[in-house]
């Protein structure tokens, strides 16, 4: 029996924990039984051994998070206990302490994708008359958004209804009176643009927009996968300004690499942000939350749900306030696989923000310092966007690196990805060629892929947690950068393997 809190956790309840851990998702979020794991390398509880620097894809879930998860199924899902609807009220309870302002109302959701459905609904429901969704760098967020943001299926399933075909209208969401349009931040060459032609083409497209009498749900994207962002908020708030009435703001900070007082005066600034708990927060996938200022509240009356909506959102992740305007019966009740990541998330994000600013700065600091050093140490490696601050953000957590060409051979970007998660053949460094690293999945930059070396809130905790037993912070953050010299000795002997002569 397991010790728990005041209780133990029966034997063979761990499986069923496990398994509603990875359920109320799509395939996404399907354990592959050949190997145990998700299309995203996750496990359903814990990876022991595994070195995590994929926070911009997805990470296992910690022992932290693991713990605070599965108090919560102890106590309010375990079968006998009635407290789901209380518990999950308490989540958005606790989201909207860390973000929220005063009035703020939480929707959760199973994945971060979902949430563009969700939004363009709620615009639709705010705004009167044709819409265009603006989305803004999809290749640099998701490979569903584009389509979740047209009112389309993202993928051949969903967590809670018949899977819809790929590409095709999600019920209710049909009208030649939606479309959408993307804003590049990156040229054909993977150059960024500059922040006024990004800001100067959305404000183009919105003005077009409006003059020919629609209203426009503008994104604002935090930080994309490669840590970069557009438009600017002023040029967000203006345009919101403007045209009340005609304009909604929707803010990407599903990476969740912002602080909770920019998140906090976005939504001062009337605009509703979509967040994960599966990104930098290190939770595990998939867990989604809109955050709704009031004004967007008092702009939303009766709400007639979309009949394939519900394939995505069950009753529970609504909040009250929003489901009593809702006359449509949900297919499902509640989803405690997205409430139990979101627990886990929380565990991590409630310890990284008790944290003192300038200690959280440090240690990203010191990371950064650490895999700009690494990167430069080796001469088949390139970082992307080097030494450009970003507006959005200035203290970058991702660090898109591409492996430049040697000796006319260069190694495929994605078997580079997989072979760091494998123990490497006749390998002498044998500590290292055995240890497993992940990092962010490849992603096109231009014309070329680059993996990303991310840091998590839950790596950030770890070192305040080794700093609390009296070490100093070097001693405190030394493990860390001990497993990133592993990680880049171990990425050189693979690109040299794949490089070398069969």
């Amino acid at each position: 029996m397991a010790l728990l809190g005041d209780e133990t956790l029966p034997e063979g309840a761990t499986l069923d924990f496990e398994r509603l851990l990875a359920s109320g998702g799509d395939e996404r979020i399907a354990i592959d039984p050949r190997t145990g794991r998700n299309r995203y390398g996750t496990p359903r509880g814990l990876a022991q051994g595994e070195i995590w620097f994929s926070s911009s894809t997805a990470t296992a879930i910690s022992a932290r998070g693991y713990d605070a998860a599965r108090k919560a199924y102890l106590f309010a899902v375990r079968p006998g206990r009635a407290g789901i609807p209380g518990w999950l009220d308490q989540t958005r309870a606790r989201l909207s302490e860390l973000f929220g302002i005063p009035g703020t109302e939480v929707i959760l959701s199973g994945s971060g994708t979902e949430l563009e459905l969700i939004a363009l609904f709620l615009a639709r429901n705010a705004l009167h008359g044709p819409l265009t969704n603006v989305v803004v760098a999809p290749g640099e967020t998701g490979r569903g958004v584009l389509l979740a943001a047209s009112g389309r299926h993202f993928l051949g399933s969903s967590p809670f209804g018949e899977p819809g075909e790929y590409g095709s209208w999600v019920e209710g969401f049909e009208t030649s009176q939606s479309s959408t349009e993307t804003i590049e931040i990156r040229d054909e060459a993977g150059g960024l643009k500059s922040s006024e032609s990004v800001d100067a083409e959305i404000v183009r497209k919105v003005e077009a927009g409006i003059a020919h009498g629609r209203c426009a749900l503008v994104h604002l994207l935090d930080c994309s996968k490669t840590g970069r962002g557009g438009p600017r908020r002023s040029t967000a708030s203006a345009l919101l300004e403007r045209y009340p009435g005609q304009v909604l703001v929707v803010v990407d900070s599903c990476q969740l690499r912002c602080s909770p007082e920019q998140i906090r005066a976005d939504l001062r600034a009337g605009f509703m942000v979509m967040i994960t708990g599966s990104k930098f927060a290190a939770g595990p996938p998939f867990a989604g939350a809109l955050l709704l200022p009031p004004v967007i509240m008092s702009q939303l009356a009766t709400l007639d749900l979309p009949p394939g909506l519900l394939a995505y959102a069950s009753a529970e992740d609504w909040p009250a306030a929003l489901r009593s305007k809702i006359s449509r019966p949900f297919a499902a009740t509640e989803n405690v696989g997205a409430g139990l990541r979101w627990e886990a998330a929380l565990a991590e994000l409630e310890a990284l923000f008790a944290l003192p600013v300038q200690f959280r700065e440090s240690v990203v600091t010191a990371f950064g310092d650490a895999v700009e050093r690494h990167v430069r140490e080796q001469d088949d490696l390139e970082l992307i966007d080097p030494g450009l601050a970003d507006v959005l953000q200035p203290k970058p957590t991702i660090f898109p690196i591409v492996t430049a060409a040697r000796s006319g051979a260069l190694p495929a970007c994605d078997a580079i990805y997989r072979a760091l998660r494998l123990p490497l053949p006749g390998d002498p460094a044998a500590e290292t060629s055995k240890r497993v690293f992940h990092v962010g999945q490849p992603v096109p930059v231009g014309p070329r892929n680059a993996l990303r070396v991310c840091l998590s809130a839950s790596q950030i905790v770890d070192v305040a947690e080794n700093a609390r037993k009296g070490h100093a912070f070097k001693t405190a953050i030394a493990p860390l950068m001990a497993d990133l010299d592993h990680l880049f000795l171990k990425w050189s002997r693979v690109a040299d393997q794949l490089c070398s002569p069969a």
